[in-house]
């Protein structure tokens, strides 16, 4: 406010003041309230305007690393995009420039694990993507070890942020063999006829809650033992992990997949994640955000 018109505010809160004393003790105690409002209106007209500071420029995407990026995707597929978790903080974290510059158009961001554990970057990243005009979508990656199949979907549901703006997309479901620090066989110790008890448990809780079937994230090499080679998953869509240059060997029932993780993320390198291209191109990327086509 400029000093003119603190002014003018300064001269009618007088009078109105004045006006309300009418004995001795009033008239004193209006006195001490203006000395005190005097000093504190004429500090404020009097002080220097602050400045304004500009927002800094955005960040440029790192050209070496862009290069990288598309020289490394296979070949044949247009749509490519990455999928992170808090490990993608370690060290480094998601250069957003490089990954839009890159053509990455997706992004799955890990929310949960078991029943109490989530993701402290999620929240975070998955605005962030959003914000960059990304098709997002969250993960929960399982563990059959801790029992209690649907308390982990039922954790996951709270947290995933699941929007209906066809810019989400379908959850996955991570399954795949224990991290280091799991202390549990392959399989987790689980019979196949048990893991499969499981995982229809599990994925059918978040099912029932989405309206749509998950995306389920598995290696051929992890889900034909574990599961005794089941294949009642085939219709639903698979995020395929192989590291190998070419098509991806499936596992049992499925004839095709979603996404293909062709190329894991080292956490100790920067503008390195996990990255994923879609089946597809971008009608295959659509296919998994919601509402789904018509």
């Amino acid at each position: 406010m400029a000093a003119v018109e603190w002014r003018e505010v300064w001269r009618v809160v007088r009078v109105r003041l004045r006006r309300m004393a009418n004995t001795p003790h009033e008239r004193r105690s209006v006195a001490f309230v203006l000395l005190v409002l005097t000093g504190f209106i004429w500090g404020v007209a009097s002080a220097p305007p602050v400045p304004v500071v500009p927002a800094p420029p955005p960040e440029p995407p790192v050209p070496e690393a862009v290069t990288a990026i598309e020289a490394g995707r296979p070949a044949g597929f247009e749509v490519g995009g990455i999928d992170i978790s808090s490990h993608d903080h370690n060290r480094f974290t998601v250069h957003w420039p490089t990954e839009v510059a890159a053509g990455s158009q997706f992004v799955y961001v890990k929310a949960t694990e078991g029943t109490s554990y989530v993701n402290p970057h999620f929240a975070a990243d998955y605005t962030t993507a959003k914000a960059q005009g990304r098709y997002v979508g969250a993960y929960v990656y399982a563990r059959p070890d801790k029992g209690d199949p649907v308390g982990q979907a039922e954790h996951f549901l709270r947290h995933a942020r699941f929007t209906r703006d066809a810019r989400t997309l379908v959850p996955f479901v991570d399954l795949e063999w224990p991290y280091a620090g799991v202390r549990s066989g392959p399989c987790y110790n689980l019979n196949p006829a048990q893991m499969r008890a499981w995982i229809a448990a599990f994925i059918g809780r978040i099912e029932q809650a989405v309206g749509r079937k998950p995306m389920i994230y598995t290696n051929t090499f992890w889900w034909n033992p574990c599961t005794g080679n089941d294949t009642s998953y085939a219709d639903y869509p698979l995020d395929i992990a192989n590291y190998t240059k070419g098509p991806p060997t499936l596992p049992a029932g499925w004839t095709t997949f979603a996404l293909w993780q062709y190329a894991p993320g080292n956490p100790d390198e920067a503008h390195s994640h996990d990255r994923d291209v879609v089946n597809g191109g971008p009608a295959g990327l659509k296919a998994l955000a919601w509402p789904p086509p018509r």
